[in-house]
């Protein structure tokens, strides 16, 4: 294990708070503001500011984007556009149970394609990290009762969250597949840059963006900013510099820690958790552990390990 491997882990985490709080800051936001035009407020400001910081520093090359431009452009509106709009849309015909339980398939989705396009090989570890991490938001999410996972339907709203699923999964494999001799800031960047732009162009179509930012108060636009600089920001640099330092089939599994900090928020502003969240968070964090190899080490070295190092 290298020097950088326990800090990639720690960003990770990290990253998986910030998103689990975007779900108490989003639920506030989208009660005032419509969600398209919402994410483009949020990607445009940070975007806009990996931009100024990164980019006055020369830490953004041009020539990375030229040369990878048509990954920037497909992971942009897969990571980007699709997911959250998927996640947004898919939720208006669905219940936000099916969406959940939908979204946790996720690392499954990734290692499937990390699988097919890297080769990588999931281990005991990770299998076993895969289920009781699902296990674990099974709990949180349905309050053990059964009866709520036989309940599933599938509709519409079903299937659009699904795709935006797959659409995340491919994105983090494609991030490591596909992008050349580009940073995990470059990378962040230029595909958010693709992905506002898909945002924009939908949310013109659909909604009244302008109108809908302009008329937003003022707590609500904090709201967003948070989003922005946490949410998106600072957590998608901290995830795609995992991906690169230990992989994305085990970066994924660490998706699922999202509504177990979700759940903590929530109990810090006064909505305290029951017994079978509390059992479903355990479940979740005994994954995480399984799947970062922790408990079932491997015997030999994982030759995608130096590959995965920032490009």
């Amino acid at each position: 294990m290298s020097k950088s491997t326990p800090l990639a882990y720690a960003g990770i985490v990290g990253a998986t708070f910030f998103w689990g709080t975007n779900f108490n800051a989003g639920a506030y936001i989208i009660k005032s503001m419509a969600p398209i035009s919402a994410s483009i407020e949020r990607f445009s400001i940070s975007t806009l500011l990996l931009v100024l910081i990164f980019g006055l520093a020369g830490k953004l090359r041009l020539s990375t984007l030229k040369n990878n431009l048509v990954a920037f452009i497909g992971l942009g509106l897969l990571g980007f556009t699709a997911f959250n709009l998927a996640t947004f849309f898919g939720l208006q015909s669905t219940t936000p149970i099916n969406g959940a339980l939908i979204l946790a398939t996720t690392p499954l989705w990734t290692m499937i394609f990390a699988v097919l396009l890297e080769g990588e090989r999931i281990d005991r570890g990770r299998a076993t990290g895969l289920v009781l991490g699902l296990l674990g938001v099974g709990l949180v999410i349905t309050r053990g009762d059964i009866q709520v996972l036989l309940g599933l339907k599938v509709a519409t709203g079903d299937a659009i969250i699904l795709a935006g699923s797959i659409a995340w999964a491919a994105n983090m494999v494609g991030t490591r597949r596909f992008v050349k001799n580009a940073t995990p800031l470059e990378t962040t960047t230029f595909s958010m840059l693709f992905g506002v732009i898909g945002l924009i162009v939908l949310g013109f179509i659909y909604e009244a963006p302008m109108t809908n930012i302009s008329s937003a108060s003022l707590s609500i636009h904090g709201a967003v900013i948070y989003l922005a600089v946490c949410g998106s920001l600072i957590a998608y640099l901290l995830w795609f510099k995992g991906i690169h330092a230990i992989g994305a089939a085990r970066t994924s599994i660490f998706f699922n820690l999202a509504p177990v900090f979700t759940m903590l928020v929530s109990s810090v502003l006064g909505v305290a958790p029951n017994v079978w969240q509390l059992l479903g968070a355990g479940g979740v964090i005994l994954g995480v552990v399984f799947a970062s190899g922790l408990v079932f080490r491997p015997t030999q070295p994982d030759p995608l390990a130096a590959a995965a190092s920032p490009r």
